[in-house]
């Protein structure tokens, strides 16, 4: 046991914990940015299309999701529950780039406390055999270098693209709602017999 704790065995475990969480990590960022992605897509093309809840041609089964619910939103009679919807979109899309920070601070802080335990084993260390005293140090340094090389190559994959799609993905549902919203005043107002009111009589 103490040759696992004070040799490579406890090094290599904790590294390899360092890298199932930054392949856990890499994979959650890759789904929400798949589904951002796939949320601007659609958005932007009902924007464009003639129809809403139009079906772009080759959609992703993610497309097809967000399509239904879309669909959903805009034949819905309760403004309240499609205004949920709608933010329930927002905040998903805005949670992206803190979940990438998260993962990415967590590999940092994974791999200073495999390194702070290994200090903490070479205090415990009473004899007088300096290999014994700096050997858990020595090889502990590992773990943060595995935690700083997994950060930085998660953050360098997503960064970059990850602004730019949620930017997208906010201002295309930004547009998508304010038409929303526009076609639903005037079906109201078609219903109720109202009608919007000229430019002499806002004038006046």
């Amino acid at each position: 046991m103490d040759a696992f704790v004070s040799g490579w065995g406890l090094t290599f475990l904790l590294c390899g914990f360092i890298v199932l969480v930054f392949f856990t990590g890499w994979l959650h960022v890759h789904r929400e940015l798949v589904w951002v992605k796939a949320l601007t897509d659609h958005l932007g093309f009902e924007l464009v299309a003639d129809e809403p809840g139009t079906q772009k041609a080759g959609s992703s089964l993610e497309q097809q999701v967000i399509r239904d619910e879309a669909h959903a939103i805009l034949a819905s009679k309760d403004p309240a529950w499609a205004q949920k919807q709608v933010r329930s979109w927002q905040m998903r899309a805005q949670r992206l780039e803190p979940a990438l920070g998260f993962w990415v601070d967590l590999l940092r802080q994974l791999g200073l406390l495999g390194t702070v335990l290994g200090i903490g084993l070479a205090l415990m260390y009473t004899g007088n055999d300096l290999t014994k005293l700096l050997g858990p140090l020595a090889l502990k340094v590992w773990t943060t270098v595995t935690g700083l090389a997994c950060s930085i190559l998660l953050s360098a994959s997503f960064s970059m693209k990850l602004t730019a799609w949620v930017d997208a993905a906010e201002k295309n549902l930004e547009a998508w709602d304010a038409r929303r919203l526009s076609g639903a005043i005037a079906a109201d107002n078609a219903t109720t017999g109202r009608r919007a009111p000229s430019k002499s009589e806002v004038a006046s």
